[in-house]
């Protein structure tokens, strides 16, 4: 396989994962979910995950056995490490198996682990066959200039997600520098016990103008994780504030 064609596979199956990941959870929500982390209708996790079956599983084809066992660890292993560079990269958990059992770390679980063994069969059997068989009739040139456009689409989306979430993690912040602000205003306000009134109105004014700015940004959080959270509904900000976290769950389960 060519990197032209290894290319065009993933732009193919990264669409194609958006629409498979998309209807599933619009049915589990009951509602339109554009999944994925990006804007545009791509899910990279798949397009990757399909090279990776491609370049490692094609040889086992004519043993459907061995083709799912070997599925299930080496997609599973893909899965874990994407949940924990995402972890590590923009401090937010975007999926979490932890309710469902024999999971590792809430990353991946036996139940997933399995969907990805049989859609390694399937994916290898019976999708990318007449897929593969339909892109070597396409002219060499046409899928030169088709990957040059659609990465180079795919590369803008990828920026502006990226300052999205940092912009997030910005207001996240300036939300856990105000918690502590008050929290230490609060312990003033104790210090004083009543002796220096005036101090203490001044803290306690404060305070409320602290605890607008503060409702201010939960707000501005809400919206910013607003496409994020529907196409991630088990979505957790590691360092969100747990009664962020509560509030932003609360808001999820009321919808």
């Amino acid at each position: 396989m060519s990197i032209n064609n290894l290319m065009t596979y993933f732009l193919i199956y990264s669409f194609l994962g958006w629409v498979l990941e998309s209807i599933y959870k619009t049915v589990l929500e009951k509602k339109l979910v554009n999944s994925g982390f990006l804007y545009g209708p791509v899910c990279p996790i798949y397009g990757f995950g399909a090279l990776i079956m491609l370049i490692c599983l094609k040889s086992y084809s004519s043993n459907i056995l061995l083709l799912f066992c070997v599925g299930f660890f080496i997609l599973s292993i893909w899965e874990y490490l994407v949940g924990l560079l995402l972890e590590k990269a923009f401090k937010t958990k975007y999926w979490d198996y932890s309710s469902k059992k024999f999971n590792i770390n809430g990353r991946v679980c036996l139940l997933n682990s399995c969907f990805w063994g049989l859609l390694c069969v399937i994916f290898i059997k019976l999708v990318h066959p007449p897929i593969e068989n339909i892109i070597m009739q396409v002219p060499i040139e046409m899928l030169t200039y088709n990957n040059i456009l659609l990465f180079s689409i795919f590369v803008i989306d990828f920026m502006f997600s990226v300052i999205k979430i940092y912009n997030i993690n910005v207001s996240i912040g300036l939300l856990n520098d105000i918690s502590k602000k008050i929290k230490q205003e609060l312990d003033k306000i104790k210090e004083y016990a009543g002796n220096k009134a005036k101090e203490s109105e001044k803290l306690q004014t404060i305070i409320e103008e602290l605890k607008e700015k503060q409702e201010s940004l939960k707000e501005k959080l809400e919206k910013q994780t607003a496409r994020l959270r529907k196409a991630f509904p088990t979505m957790k900000h590691l360092k969100l504030p747990e009664f962020i976290n509560q509030r932003i769950e609360a808001i999820r389960k009321n919808k």
